[in-house]
């Protein structure tokens, strides 16, 4: 058949789809969504289940069960949600897996969609979990049918690191092969597998660090790290940084050059870096967006022996923040090759040709009309309320916050605020999405502390900065059906709220201003839910 034009995130989907996977999971989140997607989309094709969940700490907790049932499943989340995350792959790594676990975790380096730009990579490390990079989408198909295979063969959950750019590029690709029927594994029972306790901790730790030599030496040769070149002024890059390297070096003499392109993030191919570092008389480290790689370099010529300079973020030749863009690599080239000139120069100037498109929220938004009307409201009663949030849709009415920091956090900020004695009201915003994600574990908290405090939920019928993945205030879909509906406004009220509001989708403005003026002035915990949908205009 003939090839079809995909992006990368299509790719990973297809390379799970060939490698088997029976389950997917994850929460919203770019770059990551883009898989969960297209894996959703083919699910009834190809016999997979896929499954929002209400945030990635789940959807890691469901996915471990389902390896130690026998079955391959893959987690999607970005690289915040990995914090959620953490508690539990702080103990997978100590357990191991039985059938194949792979997480997709999408970095951000420029965040382009994210509230933070936190450079992901040092998850592995933390959790000495084994982590590579794909460069391009036909390296990403392989890499995910071997990051199964690997994770099985080492009983450990494998990491692949991707970033917004990785997500979009584009090739022409094969279609999707079926995979072949595979057995799934006997459910594992053995005692204390996977049980993490005092009596065992120690020696799965011990166990742990044996495998990762194990890692460590099979990463040694795998295919997807490659030394290229034979000249003197060592490159090392890694996934989609070493793609767009090419781009800035096309037509360009690079016989004075050696590229050392790495996939394996951790651990990292120590004999090779080394052998790399021999050769060369000055490296250069591409690489986004702290110097993880550079420092571990460094450290890996430092016990071998061989200290060519290696210079990046930490000399100030690359930029130690955003994305790392093609004119950045060329002017970081040329301070070392002067002479060096590339069939196309990329400059700051131009960078507007390689921009890429900042993520935007839904034309006829009704936020700021929501937090315009709260404020008004407010200054009428003589008000003037601290507005804590959780990120979302809300940040396109950021000037009428005072605080926005993670999901889940609008109502310990609220919480706090009023525990450092201010004398204006604090009112907590959430979506309805950040409200399931984890908002009403520290609703749970206010109530059992009785709080005084207003939560105002902005009910836009799921997470629309990410697709418009539904939540259980409408049900979620379930093997093609709708799940039961679990109401904001019930768990609110089990919870501990004293008194709730409702601001449906026909009710007219003067309707929420009413229901505003009155929730300000009430004592104690309240909720109110406004429902609202984006009404996109042409």
């Amino acid at each position: 058949m003939d090839a079809m034009r995909i992006n990368g995130d299509t790719a990973l989907a297809w390379g799970a789809i060939e490698a088997g996977v029976s389950c997917v999971t994850g929460y919203p989140g770019s770059p990551g969504t883009g898989t969960f997607t297209a894996l959703s989309d083919t699910a009834g094709e190809y016999g997979h289940d896929a499954e929002w969940c209400l945030n990635e700490r789940i959807a890691l907790d469901v996915a471990a069960g389902v390896s130690q049932g026998g079955r391959r499943v893959l987690v999607c989340m970005k690289s915040v949600g990995m914090n959620v995350a953490l508690d539990t792959l702080m103990v997978l790594n100590m357990t191991g897996v039985h059938a194949g676990l792979v997480i997709l975790m999408g970095d951000d380096p420029g965040a382009w969609g994210s509230q933070n730009e936190q450079d992901g990579r040092f998850f592995a490390p933390l959790a000495e979990i084994p982590m590579l990079e794909p460069a391009t989408p036909a390296e990403g198909r392989r890499m995910m049918r071997w990051a199964f295979e690997f994770s099985e063969s080492f009983r450990t959950v494998v990491i692949l690191r991707i970033t917004r750019s990785f997500s979009v590029c584009e090739a022409d690709l094969p279609p999707v092969r079926r995979p072949a029927s595979r057995q799934a594994l006997e459910p594992d029972r053995e005692p204390m597998r996977w049980i993490s306790s005092l009596s065992n901790c120690i020696p799965n730790h011990r166990r742990l660090h044996r495998n990762l030599k194990d890692i460590s030496h099979s990463f040694e040769d795998i295919p997807f790290n490659r030394i290229d070149g034979a000249g003197e002024l060592g490159v090392i890059a890694s996934g989609f940084v070493h793609n767009k390297l090419q781009d800035a070096l096309e037509g360009a003499d690079i016989s004075g050059l050696r590229f050392l392109k790495l996939a394996s993030i951790y651990p990292l191919p120590g004999g090779l870096i080394a052998d790399f570092l021999k050769r060369c008389r000055k490296v250069l480290v591409l690489e986004e967006v702290d110097p993880y790689l550079e420092d571990g370099v460094k450290t890996i010529g430092y016990d071998a022996g061989v200290t060519p300079p290696v210079i990046g973020k930490r000399s100030g030749h690359v930029p130690g923040e955003g994305e790392l863009f093609r004119w950045q690599m060329q002017q970081a080239l040329k301070a070392c090759l002067p002479d060096l000139s590339p069939k196309r120069v990329f400059t700051e100037a131009g960078w507007q040709e390689e921009k890429p498109y900042r993520k935007s929220h839904c034309a006829g938004c009704p936020y700021n009309e929501i937090l315009a009307a709260l404020r008004e409201e407010a200054a009428a009663l003589g008000q003037n309320p601290f507005l804590t949030a959780d990120p979302g849709c809300v940040v396109i009415a950021a000037r009428y916050l005072d605080t926005k920091l993670c999901m889940g956090s609008a109502v310990g900020a609220a919480l706090g605020l009023q525990k450092a004695g201010i004398e204006e009201r604090a009112v907590a915003i959430t979506g309805d999405s950040a409200f399931y994600h984890s908002s009403v574990n520290a609703l749970i908290h206010a109530g059992s502390t009785g709080a005084n405090l207003l939560l105002v939920v902005l009910d836009n019928a799921g997470s629309l900065t990410t697709g418009g993945q539904p939540t259980p205030d409408r049900g979620v879909p379930v093997n093609g059906k709708t799940g039961p509906v679990v109401a904001i406004n019930n768990l609110a009220a089990a919870c501990g709220v004293d008194q709730v509001w409702t601001v449906e989708e026909a009710d007219p403005e003067a309707r929420m201003r009413s229901v505003f003026r009155e929730a300000l002035q009430n004592e104690g915990l309240g909720l109110v839910t406004i429902r609202r949908r984006c009404e996109p205009v042409d």
